[in-house]
């Protein structure tokens, strides 16, 4: 049993949250960690909770246009580093090919920019239900990690939190350890 950390992550805000919560199940749990745009790095096998995780583009998940945008945006803003090689398939796309495949225990989890949801929308509500339609069992709410702009950085404690929520996650599912045997009371006689 092991858990796994699917991200998509544009300027590294996401992939840095990404790496804290797979930190933080490996507390309890063996966890992996892979980006959606490399599909073949993602085993489904023996994994009991999926986490998946995006940035919100335009209100929500992002699309080959969003993250197209996103590119062109580095190019007028020196001070915008992409993360490495973030153009190409993402979670969306990683998302209608589990259709069908071994589903398990799922949750989500999205950065955006601090500022109420209703302003910024969720990537993770929509990664959320499009977990549900490929048969995924959610296993907690969606969760939104923060960034001051568009580009980052992460609002501070935003690491620390994303790796107590992965420990968090990593308690409940892990099989508890109370593996102790139990006395012979056969011996005992």
């Amino acid at each position: 049993m092991k858990a796994l950390v699917v991200y998509e992550s544009m300027f590294g805000n996401t992939r840095h949250i990404a790496e804290a919560i797979a930190e933080g199940l490996r507390e309890s749990i063996p966890t992996d960690i892979a980006p959606a745009r490399h599909p073949e790095a993602v085993e489904l096998d023996d994994v009991e909770l999926v986490v998946v995780g995006a940035p919100t583009h335009a209100w929500g998940l992002s699309r080959e246009r969003t993250r197209d945008a996103a590119a062109q945006d580095c190019a007028k803003h020196p001070d915008h580093l992409l993360d490495t090689s973030p153009i190409g398939p993402g979670v969306r796309e990683w998302l209608k090919e589990q259709h069908g495949r071994r589903a398990c225990r799922a949750v989500a989890f999205d950065t955006r920019i601090d500022k109420p949801e209703i302003l910024t929308g969720s990537a993770a509500r929509s990664i959320q239900r499009r977990l549900r339609h490929a048969h995924f069992s959610t296993f907690a709410s969606p969760h939104s990690f923060t960034v001051t702009a568009t580009a980052g950085p992460l609002v501070a404690g935003e690491i620390e939190r994303a790796r107590q929520w992965g420990e968090a996650m990593g308690r409940s599912i892990a099989p508890r350890h109370s593996a102790r045997p139990k006395p012979d009371r056969a011996a005992g006689r």
